[in-house]
């Protein structure tokens, strides 16, 4: 027997649907205890009585009567908390925990810009904040060690000078160099993440003519105002640095528009 229409003649048509879900697999719910566990205490609350290494978490099987659940949740668990950055699993060793690296938060942060369309221009910006914040710390808190670091930098670069590829690595691992001298580890970190997303504008900027001389000239005037302890200094530099870099990107896209510069 066909069903009554309701009024409009449509059928099985809900007004505002709630499309939200609230149940949550056993195996995620095992994966935040252990989150938790690892953040809160490391492997000790985990742990329950069952001797090893502090950054070891128990076997699989330990952690299954840990919880009362087989041992198939329990890898399911421990998938899950390996793809949060927080552990590493050995090929018959067992799981050890990890610090999530700067490659995690920029993973995330390159999700965040896909999806919510984030323009190169905001990324940029936001670089230029960063980076300008650490450039001032490094001035008033960079040690000999942290300069030194950077002198080496620079010294490769200059006996690289061919190898595009390195040349990006090392522009990079300076940049890193001064945000570790900030001494401010949540800028280090966000630096750090920033640094591997805008890789591919560095890619380009080094083919604007005279970029490569120019960047190396640069660098060298930073590195002069942090080791001057001149925060004003620094901070110009900076700038004038990276705004130079805009300008070298926006002619390799005036030249090849989007082209890939490793293409």
């Amino acid at each position: 027997m066909p069903r009554p229409r309701p009024p409009g003649g449509k059928v099985g048509l809900v007004e505002n649907p709630n499309w939200e879900v609230k149940r949550t697999n056993l195996y995620e719910q095992i994966a935040d205890a252990l989150e938790n566990a690892i953040l809160q205490t490391g492997v000790r609350a985990l742990a329950d009585g069952e001797a090893g290494s502090e950054d070891k978490l128990p076997s699989e099987q330990a952690l299954a009567s840990r919880f009362g659940v087989s041992r198939t949740v329990i890898r399911e668990a421990l998938k899950l908390v390996k793809e949060r950055g927080l552990i590493e699993q050995r090929t018959g060793e067992g799981s050890y925990i990890t610090k999530p690296g700067p490659g995690a938060v920029s993973s995330v942060m390159g999700r965040m810009i896909l999806m919510d369309n984030i323009s190169d221009d905001e990324i940029v910006a936001v670089r230029g904040i960063l980076e300008i914040a650490s450039c001032r710390l490094a001035a008033t808190n960079a040690d000999e060690a942290d300069l030194a670091r950077m002198r080496s930098i620079l010294d490769d670069m200059k006996a690289r000078w061919d190898d595009n590829e390195a040349m990006i690595r090392m522009d990079t691992d300076f940049h890193i160099a001064i945000a570790i001298a900030s001494r401010n580890k949540l800028l280090g970190i966000l630096v750090e993440a920033m640094t591997v997303l805008i890789r591919k504008f560095i890619r380009k900027s080094i083919y604007a003519p005279g970029a490569k001389p120019d960047g190396l000239k640069r660098h060298a005037v930073i590195l002069e105002a942090l080791e001057t302890r001149d925060p004003e200094a620094a901070e110009a530099a900076i700038r004038n640095h990276l705004e130079v870099s805009r300008q070298n990107v926006e002619w390799f896209t005036l030249h090849y528009g989007s082209k890939r510069a490793d293409a």
